[in-house]
């Protein structure tokens, strides 16, 4: 039979995706802007995550960042653990409990939660720095210390 994560751990990441909680005022919240001058902030935007390139001195890797911004803004809902009924809408079948499957649904991620992208988690987006992060991370392939 296969392991179930700790209830701690559900209940933690269940948090994210709450469709109870509405996002505050903060950083978090969904940038404006256009495709030609970048979000509010003035950072690039990029149609698709083929298009977002790697800096060539990212250092990201799944261990000090994917990892834990997944636990926190997405396995809430998007966890093979979770029946249909417990996701808060996310579809069966689009989970991120590995880094493989991270890595399989990179360019949907990245659609939602990456860089200038801000749909995802429902109860708010996670602040810019963190998805401008994200998008790095993902464009650089969501590299881990073990493997590239």
């Amino acid at each position: 039979m296969a392991s179930r994560p700790s209830a701690l751990v559900v209940l933690l990441s269940l948090a994210s995706c709450s469709p109870d909680q509405v996002p505050g005022d903060s950083t978090g919240d969904a940038d404006t802007g256009d495709a030609s001058t970048g979000d509010s902030t003035g950072a690039p935007m990029w149609d698709s995550l083929d298009e977002r390139p790697c800096p060539p001195d990212s250092a990201l890797t799944a261990e000090d960042f994917g990892g834990p911004f997944v636990l926190t803004y997405c396995t809430g809902c998007h966890h093979v653990a979770l029946a249909e009924g417990e996701r808060a809408g996310a579809p069966l079948g689009v989970d991120f409990e590995t880094l493989d499957k991270v890595r399989q649904h990179a360019d949907r991620i990245w659609a939602r939660s990456g860089d200038h992208n801000a749909t995802m988690p429902p109860i708010g987006p996670a602040p810019a720095d963190e998805r401008a992060r994200l998008g790095e991370w993902l464009a650089c392939g969501a590299p881990s210390r073990d493997s590239p």
